[in-house]
């Protein structure tokens, strides 16, 4: 679970690159928070669908752009 503050920086994130803040986007940061592992964004998909959560590629590839860019994760 995403607490306020978490929320909020990641929405300020989010409307700063014009990008709605929307459940799929909190889903797909709660999946990436929820491990330590680097992981591919077709392993971040298949997670979200087996949790029965509908995201397309597409944004997850954005979020992760907007996380990697504001350095809340690191690319390899």
């Amino acid at each position: 679970m995403l607490t306020k503050e978490i929320k909020n920086n990641f929405k300020n994130l989010l409307s700063k690159e014009g990008l709605k803040f929307t459940e799929s986007r909190i889903s797909i940061l709660e999946d990436i928070l929820s491990s330590d592992d680097h992981r591919e964004c077709e392993e971040i998909h298949r997670d979200l669908l087996l949790k029965k959560i509908n995201v397309s590629r597409a944004t997850i590839y954005r979020t992760l752009d907007v996380l990697v860019k504001y350095e809340y994760v690191t690319w390899y």
